[in-house]
């Protein structure tokens, strides 16, 4: 857990040298450009240790929602960490970029990098932040850093340095300085993934930027990486890679349980039990989702494929994940009876995992539109996600589903009448269910996804459980 306000002098001391090193360095204000998801957690987690950080958005209301110290995005525990933060005043919002870029000594950048059609990584974003950060240090007589914490292809890094030193005529190294510092926030683990992370890796060409971020991170737990900017950069691609290939496996696993009649959950958390593999990862489910492993892995294969190098394992990892949301909507099918069509579903589960509110890439899109091509009827619930997930429909669906799908306030209602239920996502709601909400079901049949619904409830209300991964005996 997060540790209270306070209590950051036992995490000075584990961060060693880097903490006392720190402690000799005149006080630093830390700005962040973008209050997203990384943006905000990192500004809480800047604030936390005791730095003083100015935040900037283009988006008005962003900067406003922030700047009162209203979280703009759900995930547990953030919204008291970002209203304590700015109560404290270690926390500010400029109301504009010039105030923000004179007052940050460094200046990470945690702008949207959003996939191209053919997966290739969109970089205008940080581009064009660095040809306006450009014309500001022209101006400016003192040195900045700016950190691209973006996740970005190799070569990134130079490349901002290229386009800043170009529009502010300074020179690299002297007048100022590009670093990389890659994120590994979990959503709906944001604050302590920020507070305690697992690695801090930078990448910088400079003494002076590796100084300068081992005093930003000071009181940060977790060990300092430092590296080349290249090398900083492809830390976080293969991180994700890994991970998702190991979702992936677990996946391909889970079909041969279901044929063979054993259940992969065990059988997962058997093989996890080897120190050189982990459990970590290694749940089946309907594959993975959100605005990193899917946008990471076909950024990763693109510009691989650029550099002439073919990656199979990583292209494969993808390959499983798109089809994983067909399996899943087999399993349903195949336990109706080989007909869906006229049947309403309950979908329950919009976000691309719980304690979010994020549906970017969400495996419940592909499922909605594979279960409406085979005729069924659809209600869909989540606790949290069913605002942003109804505005993205009309990018997934080709076509209007009109009265076939319908949103719906509670689970219950979802459940009552409809002739099944598929659960997408393990919000916490659903395995809170009694089994009368169960009982509500026509056919009496659940299809969990998520392994998430416990399936002695199931029997007692008298439900059909057929779980992602386990085969009849």
């Amino acid at each position: 857990m997060p540790r209270a306000k306070g209590q950051g002098r036992p995490a000075r001391e584990k961060a060693g040298a880097r903490g006392a090193e720190a402690a000799r360095e005149p006080p630093l204000t830390l700005g962040v450009s973008g209050l997203g998801f990384v943006g905000v957690a990192m500004s809480v987690a800047f604030a936390h240790y005791g730095h003083d950080v100015v935040g900037y958005d283009v988006v008005d209301r962003r900067r406003e929602e922030v700047g009162r110290g209203h979280a703009p995005f759900f995930d547990p525990g953030l919204e008291e960490e970002l209203s304590s933060a700015v109560k404290s005043g270690r926390l500010r919002v400029a109301k504009d970029r010039e105030s923000f870029f004179r007052d940050a000594d460094v200046v990470f950048l945690c702008l949207p990098t959003p996939s191209r059609s053919d997966g290739s990584v969109e970089t205008s974003f940080l581009e064009e932040e660095a040809l306006r950060l450009g014309k500001l240090l022209r101006r400016s007589r003192s040195w900045k850093l700016i950190v691209v914490k973006s996740t970005s292809p190799p070569g990134t890094v130079r490349k901002i340095e290229r386009i800043i030193a170009g529009e502010s005529g300074k020179k690299p190294g002297e007048d100022f300085s590009v670093a990389s510092n890659p994120e590994f926030l979990a959503e709906g683990n944001l604050v302590r993934d920020a507070l305690e992370p697992s690695r801090i890796v930078v990448g910088t060409s400079d003494e002076r930027s590796e100084r300068t971020l081992r005093q930003a991170y000071s009181g940060f737990p977790g060990p300092f990486v430092a590296l080349p900017p290249t090398s900083s950069e492809l830390v976080k691609y293969s991180s994700n890679a890994l991970l998702a290939v190991k979702v992936s496996f677990a996946n391909e696993i889970a079909r041969l349980a279901e044929k063979v009649g054993s259940d992969v959950y065990p059988v997962m958390e058997a093989v996890g039990m080897d120190p050189r593999l982990g459990k970590a990862f290694l749940r089946a489910g309907p594959g993975f989702g959100g605005s990193c492993f899917p946008k990471d892995l076909k950024g990763l294969v693109a510009f691989a494929r650029q550099m002439g190098v073919p990656l199979p394992v990583t292209d494969a990892a993808l390959n499983v994940n798109e089809t994983q949301a067909r399996h899943v909507v087999d399993l349903a099918e195949t336990a109706s009876g080989g007909l869906l069509a006229g049947r309403e579903v309950a979908l329950l589960g919009l976000a691309f995992k719980r304690d979010t509110d994020d549906v970017r890439e969400s495996r419940a899109y592909p499922i909605l539109g594979e279960l409406l091509k085979r005729g069924a009827l659809v209600r869909l619930h989540d606790p949290k996600a069913a605002e942003s997930f109804r505005a993205g429909l009309p990018k997934i669906l080709s076509v209007d589903p009109g009265p076939r799908v319908r949103f719906c306030e509670t689970p219950e209602e979802a459940l009552r009448g409809a002739n099944l239920a598929l659960v997408q996502c393990d919000w916490e709601e659903y395995a809170a269910l009694p089994p009368s909400a169960w009982k509500e079901l026509k056919d009496r049949l659940v299809i969990d996804a998520r392994r998430s619904v416990d399936p002695a409830t199931m029997r007692r209300a008298g439900v059909r459980y057929v779980a992602i991964g386990k085969g009849e005996p």
